[in-house]
């Protein structure tokens, strides 16, 4: 979801590239490694990459390859990962996806902000997403297609993309206070080569000064699909709302004096019915 001129502050044209794995650095290890390193490997599964064996694992994450067996052997055993029959591979076993549904039916913020969703996708035929950051990395929570166009180009509630290339996670970072946002921003910087990340780094500059006046971020990507994003602070954490349309249909300033506000009240809606919920659940 994007943006449409390079020389226009936060907006910014971007290649479509694979999602790097955002894994801790090892130093920054929890005491317990082991179920750290464990976690590790099961962020390396994700959306259309299909199975992984142990040295793509070790890639992924840095890890010893000694490390990386016994871990998968352990996440086998235990039923969180499951070996590919007649392969050295594996996928995630199924025991993950009833985590996943527990966490989505457990979610307020989710429950709430779907029908909001819904209601702001099919009004302007736009494409409307919620999303949370998990490490160096947007999560998608829900997507709502409202541009049907578009459908061969689906993001599903689960995707992740990098947080620093795209206008949903420049929106979060731009939402979070400096000593946060730069300690996250430094961690980035470590997973690209030194010149790209000076253009990124530069990006991320145009984007925060562009949040800084108006409120929201956008990037342009596929050469022809923008996204906007604005992000909720809520209880739970921040979460980031934002739409996603062709540039053919929408010029930029169209699209910001239309769904920059429209994101904005369902993020004050989707607060009021989250204060109404606590209180009910407070009420004797």
């Amino acid at each position: 979801m994007a943006m449409e001129s390079q020389g226009r502050s936060a907006r910014s044209t971007l290649p479509v590239q694979a999602d790097p794995v955002s894994s801790l650095p090892v130093e920054n290890l929890s005491p317990n490694r082991s179920l750290q390193r464990g976690l590790m490997i099961l962020r390396c599964f994700r959306p259309g990459l299909g199975a992984l064996c142990n040295m793509d694992l070790v890639e992924k994450t840095g890890l010893p390859k000694a490390t990386v067996s016994r871990l998968t052997k352990t996440l086998v055993n235990n039923g969180f990962l499951r070996r590919v029959a007649g392969s050295n591979e594996f996928r995630l076993s199924y025991s993950v996806l009833s985590l996943a549904h527990a966490v989505m039916l457990d979610s307020q913020v989710a429950h709430e902000a779907l029908p909001l969703m819904q209601d702001l996708g099919e009004d302007r035929s736009i494409n409307v997403g919620l999303s949370v950051r998990d490490e160096l990395e947007m999560v998608y929570l829900h997507v709502v297609y409202g541009d049907s166009s578009r459908d061969s180009r689906r993001i599903e509630a689960g995707h992740r993309k990098p947080i620093e290339i795209n206008a949903v996670g420049r929106s979060y970072l731009a939402a979070l206070e400096k000593n946060e946002r730069e300690a996250l921003l430094r961690r980035c910087a470590a997973r690209h080569p030194e010149d790209r990340w000076q253009r990124i780094s530069c990006e991320l500059d145009l984007a925060f000064q562009t949040f800084e006046r108006e409120g929201y971020c956008s990037v342009v990507w596929n050469q022809a699909t923008e996204s906007i994003a604005v992000p909720l602070i809520l209880t739970e954490g921040v979460f980031v709302t934002n739409v996603s349309f062709n540039i053919n249909d929408y010029s930029h300033d169209e699209a910001v004096r239309l769904f920059v506000p429209a994101l904005r009240q369902l993020g004050r809606v989707l607060q009021e019915r989250l204060q109404d919920r606590a209180l009910a659940a407070c009420a004797p």
